[in-house]
């Protein structure tokens, strides 16, 4: 029996809603018919494919907070899928034109969306700073965190290395995706049911909100492409594209 993983992402990039529709067939054995795979009764086309594998992918938008139903009729049955995608949100804190200074911790609070099961959570630091011997280094920090909660802190000794003198400059960035469907993560509940197995996921974008760290003016770069094929990555687990 084939092996499935399909996604709906709704993402906000540089000032662009972004729509990702992607799924994957997979069979070792290979496939005695061409796998036809309905999104809500729609044909989703064939991207590329191989003798035992079929990719199915198309960038039409879609509607936060409605059902979609997966189909993948083969030629040994049919499998299916059912996920949200959640609602839009927003950030709600650190609040624009928010400044982290060494001294601070970090809060992040975020609105609940509608038929979310769980986030996806990017934190991004990047500064340069003068140590105790009064050398000048940079910091980076990437941090993901799943979360089914609405809230995240971030001690400082976590975010700042304790030589720290004086922050010059710098930026931080957090993205967040609401999701439904199986966690991305080692041993997660398949939820492809019938004649196969895998992962259907639903994702919905709140975009990005950055922040400066330290008093002086920075590069605030978006980084949520970065963060986004972080989330691509997880998502693409279970195969490889060849």
């Amino acid at each position: 029996m084939p092996f499935v993983t399909a996604f709906l992402i709704k993402s906000f990039e540089e000032g662009e809603m972004i729509y990702y529709k992607e799924v994957y067939v997979y069979d070792i054995d290979g496939f005695p018919m061409i796998p036809l795979v309905l999104v809500n009764d729609s044909a989703v086309p064939i991207t590329d494919f191989y003798y035992h594998w079929y990719f199915y992918s198309e960038d039409k938008d879609f509607l936060a907070g409605r059902e979609y139903k997966l189909k993948i009729k083969h030629g040994w049955g049919e499998a299916s899928g059912k996920v949200f995608v959640p609602s839009d949100f927003q950030i709600r804190k650190p609040e624009p034109n928010y400044t982290l200074t060494k001294d601070s911790d970090l809060y992040c609070v975020w609105q609940r969306a509608a038929k979310a099961d769980w986030y996806y959570f990017t934190l991004d630091l990047y500064y340069n700073y003068v140590d105790t011997n009064g050398q000048e280094k940079q910091f980076n920090l990437i941090s993901d965190s799943i979360t089914s909660d609405t809230v995240l802190s971030y001690d400082k000794n976590f975010l700042f290395p304790q030589n720290v003198s004086r922050i010059i400059s710098g930026r931080g960035t957090i993205n967040i995706w609401a999701s439904d469907g199986s966690t991305v993560m080692p041993k997660a509940k398949e939820n492809i049911r019938g004649d196969g197995s895998g992962f259907y996921n639903g994702i919905n974008h709140s975009g990005e909100r950055y922040f400066r760290i330290g008093p002086a003016s920075a590069d605030l770069t978006s980084s949520t492409k970065s963060a986004k094929e972080r989330l691509l990555k997880r998502l693409r687990r279970g195969y490889t594209i060849r």
